[in-house]
């Protein structure tokens, strides 16, 4: 794995308790972290004394620490922070030393910034040993608006020190930050899959809910796709996972799901015929409260999803709902850009999604695939009509996820069969939640649209999450995208 997208997971990981994929992406990460570090500069000289700062998070550097006997203290995972201070009396090199131990082998990542990043080029960082043995030392990582100082090295048990300087200046006076951790190597691929597509959508939940809570679930039947087409904006909105059910029975891996995530409220998406009232009866006995979010068909049940999440602002989503891929290609992007996804037929738009459009003063419209399945007679009748499509379901999907390629971030990419909708559905609100896209691809043979977007993206891309088992989308059609 390249070095720069271990980094860019690492920026992530260091960022506050609580806040997650959800709320940023990893290249976003980095620079909020910059931006914090600066507004806060002012405060840190007043702070130094007083070493770790539990509410910070932080170990401020205290002085005299210009030898290895004497260096700050600090713990990996936790960020330093200290100050460069070159004046004559130091012959212009002020050195600042930081000690750590780890007590097992391990991957360590540092990464340091200038107060002021200019003066980042000539800022030096060394890991050492206790024997004062140079074991790594820094380099300098560009990204598009800054450079970040980072240090990377496979550390045995033992007690090490940090050596920072900086040569800018003979009389540089600056504060610099700096983060450093343990990380483990992520695996560039990644299946999540369970048993059957209901077990599939727990294990995605779990992927991203892993050690946290969801009060608010959505529910979705794993029968047929029409009602479920629109849920992906409503799990983002919620903050909650986007789970199956079989018509009649709720799965006993949802119930353990529900109860682990501490569920207290479900929305329900689809009439009595998708998911019956017997699976609503079985969440009531839960203690869990049930919304259920359905209309007259297909068209008007997406209707009453958008209701719930609104169109504040004032563009939306239009997908044919004879079939599922078109839908599910934009659902993520659709979630992360709170846009809801509206069905229409291919020759005419069904008044209750007319009435939606009017009555939220809708002024913009993505219409997913081409005219085979949304007529131009019928997109030109949406306000601030935009077609996305391609020659089949797969050239779409390529075609979306260029067109929006600055609104979300390919460092996680979801892959899924677009062959069957379940696995897609459930991945998509995994794949909105880490800013990511959702590449459909042949299960048997791989597109060559789909090829080219894989690769194009690819250099960006540090974890590919297969959505779906061996028996939906096989190693041998993930590898075809490759070659």
């Amino acid at each position: 794995m390249k070095k720069e997208l271990i980094l860019a997971c690492g920026l992530f990981l260091a960022l506050p308790l609580g806040q997650g994929f959800a709320e940023t992406s990893p290249v976003q990460a980095a620079e909020q972290r910059m931006a914090a570090f600066k507004q806060n500069g002012m405060m840190q000289n007043e702070m130094k004394a007083s070493g770790f700062n539990e509410y910070e998070g932080a170990f401020y550097e205290e002085e005299p620490n210009d030898v290895m006997g004497k260096a700050t203290f600090t713990e990996v995972d936790y960020s330093v922070q200290g100050s460069i201070n070159n004046q004559a009396a130091n012959n212009g090199k002020d050195v600042d030393y930081y000690k750590f131990s780890i007590s097992e082998d391990a991957n360590y990542l540092l990464y340091a910034t200038m107060m002021n990043d200019q003066y980042n080029s000539n800022m030096k960082v060394r890991v050492m040993n206790a024997s004062g043995q140079v074991v790594a030392q820094s380099t300098l990582e560009d990204f598009e608006d800054f450079t970040i100082v980072t240090v990377e090295a496979s550390l045995a048990p033992g007690t090490y020190y940090i050596e920072t300087t900086n040569s800018f200046s003979s009389s540089l006076e600056e504060d610099y930050s700096m983060d450093h951790m343990i990380f483990e190597e992520l695996e560039q691929f990644q299946r999540i899959s369970g048993n059957d597509r209901y077990a599939t959508a727990v294990e995605i939940s779990k992927e991203g809910f892993e050690n946290g809570t969801a009060p608010i679930a959505v529910i979705a039947t794993g029968s047929n796709f029409p009602d479920a087409l629109s849920a992906t904006p409503l799990a983002y909105r919620v903050g909650g996972p986007l789970l199956l059910t079989t018509p009649n029975t709720l799965p006993d891996t949802v119930k353990k799901e529900l109860i682990r995530l501490g569920v207290e409220e479900v929305y329900l998406v689809g009439g009595k015929g998708a998911i019956s009232d017997t699976v609503k009866t079985q969440l009531e006995k839960m203690k869990i409260t049930v919304n259920r979010l359905s209309g007259a068909d297909r068209f008007e049940t997406s209707v009453k999803i958008a209701d719930e999440i609104g169109a504040e602002r004032g563009t939306v989503v239009v997908a044919t709902g004879k079939t599922f891929a078109d839908a599910l290609s934009i659902a993520p992007i659709a979630a992360q850009m709170e846009m809801p996804i509206l069905l229409t037929n291919k020759d005419s738009i069904p008044s209750s999604v007319s009435t939606f459009v009017k009555e939220w003063g809708v002024d913009e419209t993505y219409v997913i695939g081409g005219t085979g399945a949304i007529s131009d007679a019928t997109a030109k009748k949406l306000p601030g009509m935009k077609r996305i499509s391609g020659k089949d379901r797969y050239a779409t999907n390529s075609q979306i996820i260029d067109r929006f390629i600055d609104e979300i971030d390919p460092f996680v990419t979801f892959v899924a069969t677009g062959t069957n909708y379940p696995d897609a559905l459930a991945g998509s609100a995994l794949a909105a939640q880490y800013f990511s896209p959702l590449v459909l691809t042949d299960s048997n043979t791989a597109n060559i649209a789909t090829k080219t977007t894989i690769q194009k993206y690819m250099d960006s891309t540090a974890v590919y999450y297969i959505i779906g088992g061996e028996k939906a989308l096989p190693q041998s059609a993930i590898d075809q995208l490759f070659e």
